[in-house]
């Protein structure tokens, strides 16, 4: 489902650059040429981050000294869809496009990236790798301005959040559970959530039980009350006036437009 592989040498355009999966990205850290493409020639520099689409052959002219080449499934793509649902965000992949990082964002991206080698040689989880994913093209992609200033201790905070918010949105709602599992006083907690996401654990537990919901509506005939039980809610009516005040309409009229 994921590959990440380090590429170096010279290469020339006459041989196209594989991948195991069809979503790919290219990270350089240090070199000269060009990434050559039907649309056009792309200048190899460091600290590039190239989104290449699906139907895109890659060839590279030049020499790499170190780049990352990662490539990935439409299955942990999705995790990061869901978590980005803006424009800009679910365009990324549709042509080749490419973020320039600074110096202190591109070493974060490397740090990153070598993280994300260990947890893929360990043998994680789909679901912790699709919110490292996540988290990795949001930084990289620059989609994500808070987390841009973050140190990568926070960076990888930010992530340890991710996965246990994900493990227990549907079941815990205390504070103090989080922050246990953060190690983390409930006000640290909330101070770091308010500078790494601009909101605070009950937003972001709200936030998370609702994009839960519109997936059920969409994608299971559940009824509305077996769904309410699912997120954790003891009454229906409860889910019922939160979805609707969150999404300004009604659950059945979701459901019926989608």
């Amino acid at each position: 489902m994921i590959q990440l592989e380090d590429i170096k040498g010279r290469y020339k355009r006459d041989k196209a650059l594989n991948a195991n999966y069809p979503i790919r990205v290219l990270i350089i850290k240090e070199a000269t040429g060009l990434l050559c493409m039907n649309s056009g020639d792309y200048v190899l520099c460091p600290g590039r981050v190239f989104f290449i689409p699906e139907e895109g052959i890659i060839r590279l002219e030049g020499e790499l000294t170190s780049a990352y080449w990662l490539s990935f499934s439409t299955l942990l793509y999705s995790e990061f869809l869901l978590q980005h649902r803006d424009s800009q965000s679910r365009n990324l992949f549709m042509t080749l496009s490419f973020k320039d990082l600074n110096d202190s964002q591109a070493q974060k991206a490397y740090s990153l990236l070598e993280q994300l080698k260990r947890e893929i040689l360990a043998d994680r989880d789909v679901s912790y790798l699709a919110q490292y994913l996540s988290l990795l093209l949001g930084f990289s992609a620059v989609l994500n301005a808070e987390l841009m200033d973050l140190s990568i201790d926070e960076l990888q905070q930010v992530l340890r959040f991710r996965a246990i918010l994900e493990q227990y949105f549907k079941t815990e709602r205390n504070t103090e559970f989080y922050a246990s599992g953060m190690g983390m006083s409930s006000r640290k907690l909330n101070t770091f959530l308010k500078k790494a996401f601009t909101k605070n654990l009950p937003e972001l537990l709200f936030a998370r039980l609702i994009r839960e919901a519109e997936e059920l509506l969409i994608h299971t005939d559940y009824s509305i009350s077996m769904i309410a039980e699912i997120l954790g809610f003891e009454q229906t009516n409860s889910f019922v006036s939160n979805f609707k005040r969150s999404k300004g309409i009604s659950v059945l009229e979701f459901r019926r437009l989608n």
